[in-house]
């Protein structure tokens, strides 16, 4: 078993044609009820907004409710586009809750990217689980190195234009009468 998080988030990827998981995202929700069952965390967080009429999160949740996992444990976030938005909508969600750790789920090739954008979103990563064979091609290696470089960006611009923005707030209250 994985080290105990406060909740599993399971990153979300390309949905079927019909709007169906695809049989990579049925492999990451599999992994994550699994560890959900074995006591990981008492959480399961759903992320990803993807391009169909239903959001990946969506999808993950109804297999998730299909495979026995109650409600009540389950969160679908679905606003994210991608990675660095997985990160910070997932801070978000679970700030709000006073947790912090999570174990993430995704291929193999995009954990060491999402660990380091759910880290810089200020998230503790106590582990990770790989939910595709263990050896991934060069087109799955090659798409994560382009891939860090605009990761980082916008996780850089965003903590940049947080800070901006949190500096006017203080100014104005400064200036308040």
């Amino acid at each position: 078993m994985a080290k105990k998080a406060d909740a599993i988030v399971v990153l979300g990827c390309r949905v079927g044609r019909d709007g169906a998981a695809s049989a990579a995202l049925q492999r990451r929700v599999d992994r994550g009820v699994r560890l959900f069952r074995e006591g990981a965390a008492p959480l399961l967080i759903l992320s990803g907004d993807g391009a169909g009429p239903v959001s990946e999160a969506e999808i993950m949740r109804r297999a998730a409710l299909a495979m026995g996992v109650p409600e009540a444990a389950l969160v679908a976030e679905a606003k994210s586009r991608n990675t660095f938005e997985n990160a910070r909508e997932t801070a978000k969600l679970l700030k709000s809750r006073s947790l912090r750790s999570v174990l993430l789920v995704s291929h193999r090739a995009h954990l060491p990217r999402a660990t380091l954008m759910f880290r810089l979103a200020g998230l503790k990563v106590v582990d990770w689980a790989g939910a595709s064979p263990p050896s991934f091609g060069l087109a799955a290696a090659l798409h994560e190195c382009a891939a860090l470089p605009k990761s980082l960006a916008r996780a850089l611009l965003y903590r940049r234009s947080s800070r901006r923005s949190f500096g006017r707030s203080d100014q104005s209250r400064q200036d308040a009468p």
